[in-house]
């Protein structure tokens, strides 16, 4: 039986998205005949110590995190990293080891394990680093500190025997990195949003429990309000369509982040009384919550392309709505939407732009449900992240199953 081990900081039950589609993946190669386990984090469980959840065995090694600011996040990643690796050097050896970027720069440890243990290698990108850093601020744009990282980290990256990314946006960055195309594979995360279901916009629970209007017709930001997410163009749409007397618009934001109390204050500091802020969601209540919307917003900053993806598009599919993107007209997202015919792309800075979308969506209510099948179809036709993946490590690596039997 072939084994792998995937490194991560977080696995369900923990929150984070990277735990989620990590699961996803886990839970299917172990059902095509793969030994898994998952090196993870204490996190948010109780001790240290293995357990086994759905067929794969999970790990948690010892790793101080916190969010409570920008230093005490950078300190608990720099630890966790040799933590991590010391724990992986003294497990059995896994047949492939698949490092994932939370932390970020965990790819380092890939390098170590292939010298002292044989192991395949594959790195998971869900984001990229210093890069990320960079265009968040954190790191002074190509200063001394951020290009030691950068050249560690495409070091560490050409050593690997595949890098998985999660947009064409992306593979392009991998690329310009000095990363061989042929390592590259693409896999969009794709398959965290099936537990969505669509729901009909009349008698909609959610709408009903706060008191949002039938005729008003609801623009909703939900999800994380991260460094990554761009919201001026939002707020300036906001501002436009309040100066044009539109009274039945609503601009919901639902969802927790660094961001929020930013958004809301300056919402709040230029009067805007179309715009609302709730609370994240439980899961159990997402598909109600995402169909109380008509339309969904997506953003990213410019600068982002490519260094991440916004997994929460492809909720959006699932809940038969269109995704209006703000953001990199070059990103995966806006190339989908563009493909398919399932929402409009907005730039940077294209409050007014935005403002006349959802205008001739009001205007034009057929189009709402006309965008939102397209976008559903097209997500119902995709492999989801668990059954690519498979089929690319075991092209991709080649041999494992054959020569492990």
């Amino acid at each position: 039986m072939p084994s792998i081990l995937f490194v991560n900081r977080v696995y369900p039950p923990d929150s984070g998205a990277t735990g989620r589609v990590l699961e996803q993946v886990a839970v299917t190669l172990k059902g095509a005949g793969w030994e898994v386990t998952v090196l993870a984090t204490a996190g948010d469980q109780p001790g240290l110590g293995t357990i086994e959840r759905d067929g794969v065995k999970v790990i948690r090694a010892g790793g101080f995190f916190s969010k409570s600011s920008l230093a005490a996040r950078a300190a608990g990643y720099a630890l966790m990293i040799p933590s991590l690796l010391l724990k992986a050097l003294i497990m059995p050896r896994a047949d492939v080891v698949v490092t994932m970027t939370d932390p970020p720069m965990l790819a380092v440890i890939g390098p170590m394990l292939k010298v002292l243990k044989g192991s395949k290698l594959v790195h998971w990108a869900q984001d990229l680093y210093p890069e990320v850093a960079e265009e968040a601020g954190v790191f002074k744009q190509g200063g001394v500190v951020a290009e030691v990282i950068r050249a560690l980290s495409t070091v560490s990256l050409q050593s690997h025997d595949l890098v998985v990314s999660v947009g064409r946006c992306m593979s392009e960055r991998l690329s310009l990195r000095g990363i061989s195309s042929e390592k590259v594979r693409l896999i969009p995360n794709i398959g965290m949003e099936r537990d969505i279901v669509p729901c009909v916009r009349r008698d909609n629970s959610f709408r009903i429990r706060h008191g949002i209007a039938p005729e008003t017709l609801v623009v909703m930001y939900s999800g994380n309000l991260g460094r990554a997410h761009e919201f001026k163009t939002i707020l300036e749409a906001a501002r436009l369509l309040q100066d044009q007397g539109e009274q039945e618009i609503l601009f919901l934001f639902v969802g927790e982040g660094p961001s929020r109390s930013v958004v809301e204050r300056e919402a709040a500091e230029a009067g805007l009384s179309n715009v609302r802020f709730l609370p994240s969601q439980p899961g159990a209540a997402i598909s109600e919550s995402l169909g109380a919307a008509d339309l969904h917003l997506v953003t990213m900053r410019q600068g982002m392309s490519g260094l991440v993806v916004p997994s929460k598009f492809y909720g959006v599919l699932a809940a038969e709505r269109p995704c209006l993107f703000v953001g990199p007209l070059d990103s995966e997202v806006a190339l989908v939407i563009r493909e398919v015919g399932c929402g409009e792309v907005i730039g940077i800075s294209e409050g007014a732009k935005l403002a006349t979308t959802i205008q001739s969506y009001r205007d034009q209510p057929d189009r709402i449900p006309e965008e939102g099948s397209r976008g559903l179809q097209w997500l119902r036709r995709q492999s989801d992240t668990g059954s690519q993946f498979l089929e690319c490590v075991e092209e991709a690596i080649g041999g494992i199953r054959s020569s492990a039997a």
